[in-house]
């Protein structure tokens, strides 16, 4: 699937949460990189039953900030 790979282009982005964002609308690598991380966090726990791995924000903030995923776990400098 062509947006699934876009999507895997960016750090941090495998096959499973490029499914998952592309189930919340997000298909495009653009267009995750203008999001907000933690909006887009929430709008997957939701799809999720409201249970979704802490490190998938973690992985969202990476892909917007194109850092790898441990070194957005902390909130303070990361912007959006």
């Amino acid at each position: 699937m062509k947006a699934t790979n876009d999507l895997q282009s960016l750090i941090n982005i495998g096959p499973a949460t490029a499914k998952r964002l592309c189930s919340i609308g997000i298909t495009e690598s653009s267009q995750l990189k203008r999001s907000n991380p933690e909006k887009v966090y929430e709008k997957l726990k939701q799809k999720e039953g409201g249970q979704l791995d802490i490190c998938v924000l973690y992985q969202i903030r990476g892909a917007i900030l194109n850092a790898p995923w441990w070194i957005c776990k902390n909130r303070k400098g990361v912007k959006k």
